[in-house]
């Protein structure tokens, strides 16, 4: 993965395949919860999730260390024997991180809701969608992923949803908690692991790669270099 710069069209970033892949599978993921929350597809049972994606020995681009993270991952959201799916009723406290009341009365919170809650919800997943589709067919210089100029808001919007979920998984509540959570992430794989540590640990990793990236967009925007 690397930072941000810019480029005649918008931002420009380089991913490798299969980081490619992990985010659009996260896209995905997220866009389902959200449809989740739509009354028009709990009754079709329409899902945006495809099978999971899973690393290949020797894909070009990966590192020993690539394929130890990606082991550790099966891009679920949740951790083993909580999976994520479409159907998930609208109770998944991830969807009213995404979807926030608008007010504690919850009188006007339905009235609001009522007015604002799916286009809200349209946006975000239209949002995610245009992610998904840069992610399988990057539309930069030389393969890179582009974020056109005029887009940078919508594209911060999409990977904050993802930071937004992948916080509430991992239990990321302060700073306090994103620091903890960025030692897991680099910790060394112990010798024996159970499923749920091992996705933690993955899950942690992702969040801390999703928010250097979030944060190198916000540095290109601004005219910077990219974080370190």
């Amino acid at each position: 993965m690397r930072a941000f710069r810019r480029v005649s069209e918008g931002l420009a970033c380089g991913l490798d395949d299969w980081e490619r892949e992990l985010l659009a599978r996260l896209a995905l993921e997220i866009r389902a919860l959200l449809q989740s929350d739509d009354p028009a597809l709990k009754d079709t049972g329409e899902s945006a999730i495809s099978q999971p994606y899973r690393s290949d020995p020797g894909r070009p681009g990966e590192s020993d260390r690539d394929r130890e993270v990606l082991a550790a991952l099966d891009v679920d959201l949740d951790p083993p024997a909580n999976h994520v799916h479409a159907g998930r009723p609208t109770t998944d406290p991830v969807v009213g991180i995404l979807l926030p009341e608008a007010s504690e009365d919850p009188v006007t919170a339905m009235e609001v809701s009522s007015l604002t809650r799916a286009r809200l919800r349209d946006d975000k997943s239209d949002r995610l969608a245009r992610l998904v589709a840069e992610m399988r067919v990057p539309s930069g210089p030389e393969g890179t992923i582009l974020v056109p100029f005029g887009q940078e808001a919508d594209w911060l919007g999409a990977i904050n949803d993802i930071r937004l979920v992948l916080a509430q998984r991992l239990g990321i509540e302060s700073a306090q908690d994103a620091g903890r959570i960025h030692d897991v992430a680099f910790q060394e794989a112990p010798e024996s692991e159970t499923p749920h540590e091992q996705w933690y640990r993955g899950t942690a990793l992702v969040y801390d790669m999703v928010t250097w990236w979030q944060e190198s967009l916000v540095s290109a925007l601004f005219g910077g270099t990219g974080p370190a």
